[in-house]
């Protein structure tokens, strides 16, 4: 029996400025940093088959993350 453990690999990160970021809203904090991530993986947003999303707040689902990256149709946690 396989598993998915030889299957999935963390390729690349990002994460949003730190700092008083009044003027962008979740959104633009949750592209910014995808984009750093996608950019550090030489990928683009179409080559992602699936995403987890790391939050310090809870209740937060990875949805926000697909909506604002239009990630349709792929896992997301």
């Amino acid at each position: 029996m396989s598993g998915i453990k030889d299957r999935v690999a963390i390729i690349g990160m990002g994460c949003s400025k730190f700092g008083e970021r009044w003027d962008s809203s979740s959104s633009d904090l949750l592209i910014e940093a995808s984009y750093e991530a996608f950019e550090d993986a030489g990928i683009e947003s179409k080559d992602v088959q699936a995403a987890w999303l790391g939050t310090v707040g809870s209740f937060r689902t990875g949805q926000p993350l697909a909506a604002a990256l239009k990630l349709d149709y792929i896992p997301i946690t």
